[in-house]
């Protein structure tokens, strides 16, 4: 069964960590590695994404990351539905590029 446009999700997670010590790094790096071995890909340096076919399943992980959240760190989590996502526009250099979809294998790897 295919899933709609609205039914499907894109959690972004959007992150302003501190790395003035070394221990500030390795927390923020630990947070970048956690949200990879979640499954998320890096969008910008500071923004990961990951597709979800439902909200609950989205939901499920949001609280995964909020346990995750280093101290004196903010996050902020972003719910994109897949038709929001297929609007998205990228600019390079002044040209646009459309936000290319990830393999079906990607998604689920």
């Amino acid at each position: 069964m295919a899933v709609g446009a609205y039914e499907a999700v894109w959690l972004f997670v959007g992150f302003d960590l501190p790395t003035l010590t070394n221990e500030d790094r390795k927390r923020a790096n630990r947070f970048r590695n956690d949200l990879l071995d979640l499954g998320f890909r890096m969008f910008q340096l500071s923004f990961y994404s990951y597709y979800f076919t439902s909200k609950a399943q989205a939901d499920t992980v949001a609280s995964r990351i909020e346990r995750l959240v280093p101290q004196n760190g903010s996050v902020s989590i972003f719910y994109i539905t897949d038709k929001q996502f297929s609007m998205i526009r990228t600019f390079y250099g002044g040209k646009v590029k459309q936000i290319e979809e990830p393999e079906q294998g990607l998604l689920f790897s």
